[in-house]
């Protein structure tokens, strides 16, 4: 499985240089693929699988930056409002794809993912609007951390548009993340650290009908405070901290596009 991946790896970093120069379309309608879809095809939507993951790593970033005034329990109102998170949320996503999701028709976007893109903002929006307690809690550190963002949008997001996201990672600490076969063998991979920095693995299959992306995560300071060391001491949720290092690998996104032939 291993070397499958990497395979598939090595195949869609060329096939995205030869979109990035121009040769994509007209080489794609040349060249099917065997998986009974064209290659254009399989890179608009590994093309969409990498911004949603981007996208979903982006609002994870904003928590993740705001955790500061979330911790602090003199602090009741955490100046998160949904409409303020958006507008973090689109700078983020700006600044780490080149994509204004203001204005999506500025350059190359696959019309699926301007739409699963829009839908993800809207959940994301959603998510930080119910939990507009957890930031603020009386007298108290909020507990709104990224993983529960990321856990939460991904699980909504898959309900409405049957587009699969999930946070993963090889010692997950909530069951319901812990990966499968295919993301574990990517995740071994990420973990090597000659593994080249924020890499991301993609896989399709005839078969399955669908493109599998994973996306690797790193982590922040903020991270290290629950995850990092000393390596077994309980951080501040009563979980065993993992003893991570600042930058190591920490886990994935996984994503999963049904393929429309």
């Amino acid at each position: 499985m291993s070397r499958r991946l990497r395979l598939v790896t090595a195949a869609l970093v060329f096939l995205t240089a030869i979109g990035v120069t121009g040769g994509r379309g007209a080489w794609a309608k040349e060249t099917p693929s065997d998986t009974g879809v064209t290659f254009e095809t399989i890179l608009e939507v590994e093309h969409t699988a990498r911004l949603l993951a981007i996208l979903l790593d982006s609002g994870r970033s904003v928590i993740n930056e705001n955790q500061t005034t979330f911790d602090d329990p003199g602090t009741f109102a955490k100046g998160l409002a949904p409409d303020v998170f958006e507008r973090q949320l689109i700078d983020m996503f700006r600044s780490r794809s080149g994509v204004d999701l203001q204005n999506l028709n500025a350059g190359h976007v696959p019309s699926q993912a301007k739409k699963l893109m829009k839908e993800l903002v809207a959940v994301s929006r959603h998510v930080v609007a119910d939990a507009q307690s957890e930031m603020n809690p009386s007298g108290k550190a909020g507990r709104f951390i990224p993983a529960i963002f990321g856990d939460r949008v991904a699980a909504l997001f898959s309900e409405r548009t049957g587009v699969r996201m999930k946070q993963t990672t090889l010692v997950p600490r909530n069951m319901a993340n812990a990966p499968d076969s295919t993301e574990r063998s990517a995740l071994e991979l990420f973990a090597d650290p000659s593994y080249p920095r924020e890499k991301p693995i993609g896989e399709t299959t005839a078969k399955s009908g669908i493109f599998r992306l994973m996306f690797p995560l790193y982590t922040t300071r903020r991270c290290l405070d629950c995850h990092g060391e000393p390596k077994g001491e309980l951080d501040r949720t009563g979980y065993p901290k993992e003893g991570l290092k600042l930058g190591q690998n920490a886990g994935a996104i996984s994503v999963m596009v049904p393929i429309a032939k």
